[in-house]
């Protein structure tokens, strides 16, 4: 197991933050620190399929829970029961640690406050190619414009999805019926965050990061019928299996 020094992993008990664990379970890549906070919550349900299968890229078990995780790697890590990210007990946690770099796994719609980007940089992992793609459920545009997805890496900043680059990837279209939401945008995501982590162990240091020159629009969430259409595009794409 390879030990990221100075990373700290800030974990909401979500579908994403299990991915993001289970991912660096599997590379070997253990950050300094764990902080999970917010209340534990159910396991993800899905019209789609939340079944893990044989892909290119680690695909993760849903119904593992973040907790679960950490316990059965024996990382040592530590619980917030309050949800929101200016708390003092979360604060006093990273003040405590004191990460050199914090990688961030929320709750939908929270943006990290000034309070902690001011303690520290603060990676995240964006679903869609930015700058092109900000906002909210750009995966689906990418499928419905593109025919595939996309993740991209940033540092944080105080305007959302505005943060200089660190990398990007293009993925294929999910498989015929894997649920997107919760499954394939979360793999694809802790993807990335893995490659990001692991040019980071080895080089001491995060890629290059690229300021975003061109910022587009944010996308709201999307409409449920264009949601609708994306995902019979899923389904009749003669790539997915």
């Amino acid at each position: 197991m390879s030990l990221l020094d100075g990373v700290v992993l800030l974990c909401a008990q979500t579908a994403r933050s299990a991915a993001y664990v289970q991912a660096l379970i599997d590379k070997g890549l253990r950050p300094q620190g764990v902080i999970v906070f917010g209340s534990r919550a159910n396991i993800p349900s899905s019209p789609r399929d939340l079944v893990v299968r044989t892909l290119p890229w680690f695909c993760p078990d849903l119904s593992i829970q973040v907790e679960d995780s950490l316990k059965a790697a024996d990382w040592p890590f530590v619980t917030v029961e309050e949800r929101a990210l200016d708390s003092e007990a979360l604060l006093s946690c990273l003040e405590v640690l004191s990460p050199s770099l914090l990688v961030y796994s929320g709750y939908g719609g929270q943006l990290v406050p000034d309070v902690v980007l001011n303690m520290t940089r603060v990676l995240h992992i964006h679903s869609g190619l930015l700058p092109r793609y900000r906002g909210s459920t750009t995966l689906y545009h990418e499928i419905l414009e593109h025919n595939g997805c996309a993740a991209s890496a940033i540092l944080l900043a105080q305007t959302i999805d505005t943060g200089p680059l660190i990398a990007s990837r293009e993925y294929p279209m999910p498989p015929s019926g894997m649920d997107v939401d919760y499954l394939y945008d979360n793999l694809i995501r802790a993807d990335l965050l893995t490659a990001v982590l692991a040019h980071y162990h080895v080089t001491g240091q995060l890629p290059s990061s690229q300021p975003q020159k061109e910022l587009m629009p944010a996308y709201f969430v999307i409409h449920p019928v264009l949601k609708h259409l994306a995902l019979k595009k899923v389904d009749s794409h003669r790539g997915s299996s």
